[in-house]
């Protein structure tokens, strides 16, 4: 966010890869800093339960920072290296395994707690099969959605347009707007948001807050019905998955400019940036929509299972993370395979 917002960071993002690699070290500073206070929070609230800090409490807070502070940045440098690597985004990918193996555990107390009981547990196991097939399907429509924008070049013809006896394939060029630009953090960034009262109340004691903690959790009865939980979650993911900070119509067409190409019927630049500020506009509504819809949706059947399973669920609303996290390492174990041949490609043309 930081990126499109700060005059010094936007020009060190379009500085290329020496400028990606300066944000990279601000990043790896800032998650240094938010690890070593983190680290320090969960220290000091482990004091209560540990015999050791009865005697040493602040070399008990120090020790147990260092070695979770020693920890997030092993797995910050894992992440970095997996992604460096070209098989996906590190952080995802790990996310990912982590919610798979949740799933995993999940699924074997449902079966030892299903296996014991006097019903039938096979219709249950369908039906929670089946809801998860159609939340997938869902959540890679979400994922892949996009809507493709023509593109014309007034410059130059392609490379394979030029030989006639080329074996490549010409590909018609087109601008993707995704459905679903961000992936799965409007689901984060809501989550957090409405979790923020629940925060304050333990922090300040202000009965305004117990109360707004209490309308914001659909599990109890007190306050307000959970249908006004629902509807604020729905509304935030919606508003989130829409917003554009980075004002992306005007990126474009200044890029659209500089490489000689425009879209059909529609003149550079004032007419180019109004034609995709609507289309984008148009694909993040549905996009926020159908986001909106599956995040609440997730929500809900995850609190119902935890309502019947005894405290523990499924997580759909972390089937987007596992999508987008497969789709990627797909496409990068698909580029990594292409790249032999389109050496020897070049090779043969002499490039």
């Amino acid at each position: 966010v930081l990126c499109h917002v700060v005059p010094s960071l936007v020009k060190l993002r379009k500085e290329g890869l020496d400028g990606h690699e300066k944000i990279k070290s601000y990043i790896w500073w800032i998650s240094l800093g938010f690890a070593i206070v983190e680290a320090v929070i969960v220290a000091c609230y482990s004091l209560q339960y540990s015999i050791y800090a009865a005697s040493y409490r602040v070399k008990h807070v120090m020790v147990t920072a260092f070695l979770l502070v020693c920890g997030a940045m092993t797995m910050s440098w894992i992440c970095d290296t997996i992604s460096e690597s070209g098989f996906g985004q590190g952080s995802s990918l790990i996310i990912c395994v982590g919610i798979l193996t949740g799933y995993t555990d999940t699924l074997y107390k449902m079966l030892t707690q299903l296996s014991g009981s006097a019903v039938g547990w096979w219709p249950y196991m369908l039906a929670v099969l089946g809801v998860f097939t159609v939340v997938t399907m869902w959540a890679v429509v979400v994922t892949e959605g996009c809507r493709k924008i023509k593109l014309q070049y007034y410059g130059f013809k392609l490379a394979s347009a030029a030989r006639e006896d080329s074996p490549i394939t010409e590909v018609e060029p087109y601008i993707p707007f995704n459905i679903n630009p961000s992936g799965m953090q409007p689901v984060l960034t809501t989550t957090y948001l409405l979790a923020f009262p629940s925060i304050v109340a333990s922090i300040l004691g202000s009965p305004f807050w117990e109360h707004v903690k209490e309308i914001l959790n659909p599990a109890t009865s007190i306050g307000a019905e959970p249908w006004v939980y629902y509807s604020i979650y729905a509304f935030f993911v919606f508003l989130f998955n829409i917003f554009d900070i980075a004002n992306l119509p005007k990126e474009i067409a200044d890029y659209l400019n500089k490489m000689g190409a425009r879209i059909p019927n529609i003149k550079p630049g004032k007419a180019t940036i109004e034609y995709l500020t609507k289309i984008q506009a148009s694909t993040r509504f549905w996009g926020g929509l159908l986001l909106s819809i599956l995040a609440t949706t997730s929500t809900i059947l995850d609190h119902y299972l935890r309502h019947i399973n005894e405290g523990f669920a499924i997580g759909f609303t972390s089937i987007l993370i596992i999508v987008g996290s497969i789709i990627e390492l797909r496409r990068s174990y698909q580029a990594y395979n292409v790249m032999p041949s389109l050496s020897k490609a070049l090779r043969r043309y002499g490039v």
